[in-house]
């Protein structure tokens, strides 16, 4: 009886672990990914098309900063403050704040009257905003995304995935101005010309906000702050038609997780957040595959006029394992195809790391030195040569014999007559 007990009660925990583990995220789309190397690390239905909310203004503030200074004026038109909906930072008609403002307005509070004040100013018009938006999805590679405006407020046709989200949050995330901005808790906008007093803004992000009621998820059938240690970032969103929304990050240990998730109500996407970051830190770890300028190999190139060539790493690598596949780790030289002669600090092949055969990075490999084509010696001709030499010099000395016999001949013939 007391044996049937246990085994009742280990198959109710070993439930429990299943029914609370990652795969059971509440959200219906999420993916995990490394910021530095895009690694999927786990997904669920990532390529499901799903409506971004304001997870657009990612992408805006992505391409204001390209296409614009922190320290531009930009002026609120006579529209928008009295036709968006949602949220606002309150711009009045003629105002006019830095593009750094706007930005902070865009991201921290999730400003929509600062996305479409953005746009405007930056591209002349929204449509004309909106063309950029989607010219930058394509460059990015996200294949299933369209953009219809800067903010994220419903439109059937604005869509986007989990992994298209993913592939524009690493991109913003690189972006230094983006990325300090969104690790911003407050930010206040100073004066303007219409606001006789400062606006304080605070971050919708509540893996910033500290412990405290309404502030808790259930993780493992445990509460637990949603308060996340490292957090960075990154982009909350909401519509009544996109759900709950986010994008997430955080930095542990020399390595940055990013989650999107979407679909989702109020507090899930953020259960399945930490639980995304707790799977990616608890189970990855980035480690140094090799440096730069590092020796490799000797090879030998058929045709070279040296026996081997030495291989050096162009650049470092790291890459990001599972903590248990370090030991896993192979690696493997594959040459390219070039002709000689090879120019001194030519790329000559790739070093590639892989683990149980699949490639987890590479690094180009150069030779430091200059290799001619070897041009085979003409020994006949050298022979022919040398002989040659060898007669004139024997030639010659045989005429310097000759000469210096036939001046002693002279001089004494010369003593003789002078005896007589």
């Amino acid at each position: 009886m007391k044996k049937t007990f246990s085994l009742i009660i280990l198959l109710l925990m070993m439930t429990m672990v299943n029914t609370f583990g990652i795969d059971n995220l509440e959200c219906n789309s999420s993916i995990l990914v490394d910021s530095e190397t895009g690694k999927v690390l786990y997904s669920k239905n990532p390529d499901k098309i799903k409506f971004p909310a304001s997870l657009t203004k990612l992408m805006t503030a992505v391409v204001a900063v390209e296409n614009g200074n922190l320290d531009d004026i930009y002026t609120v038109d006579d529209e928008t403050p009295f036709t968006i909906d949602g949220s606002h930072i309150a711009l009045e008609p003629e105002e006019k704040l830095t593009l750094e403002d706007l930005l902070h307005g865009l991201l921290i509070p999730s400003a929509n009257d600062a996305a479409d004040v953005i746009a405007i100013n930056s591209a002349g018009s929204v449509e004309s905003f909106v063309e950029k938006m989607n010219e930058k999805a394509v460059e990015l590679g996200m294949t299933n995304t369209n953009f219809v405006n800067p903010h994220g407020l419903h439109d059937e046709s604005h869509y986007t995935t989990a992994s298209d989200l993913a592939k524009l949050a690493i991109y913003a995330y690189d972006n230094e101005i983006i990325r300090n901005i969104v690790n911003k808790k407050h930010y206040t906008i100073p004066i303007t010309n219409i606001k006789e007093n400062e606006r304080l803004l605070n971050t919708t992000n509540r893996l910033f906000i500290g412990t405290g009621y309404g502030n808790q998820i259930i993780i493992d059938g445990k509460y637990r702050d949603i308060k996340y240690e490292g957090a960075t970032g990154m982009k909350t969103g909401y519509t009544p038609q996109a759900g709950s929304t986010f994008i997430g990050s955080a930095e542990q240990d020399e390595l940055t997780l990013i989650t999107v998730v979407l679909d989702g109500y109020i507090t899930e996407v953020y259960s399945d957040t930490v639980k995304l970051l707790d799977y990616g830190f608890n189970n990855f770890e980035r480690i140094s595959l090799v440096e730069t300028n590092t020796y490799v190999d000797s090879v030998e190139i058929i045709g070279a006029n040296v026996n081997k060539i030495p291989l050096i790493t162009e650049n470092s690598l790291s890459s990001i394992i599972e903590k248990n596949e370090a030991s896993l780790i192979t690696s493997k030289i594959i040459m390219e195809e070039f002709t000689l002669p090879v120019k001194k600090d030519q790329s000559v092949g790739k070093y590639e790391f892989l683990v149980d055969g699949e490639v987890i990075g590479s690094v180009n490999l150069y030779t430091p030195i200059r290799i001619n084509e070897f041009k085979p010696v003409n020994t006949r001709a050298i022979v022919v040569k040398t002989v040659l030499a060898m007669v004139l010099v024997i030639v010659g000395l045989l005429l310097v014999l000759r000469f210096y016999f036939a001046i002693r001949v002279w001089n004494v013939r010369k003593t003789r007559k002078a005896k007589k």
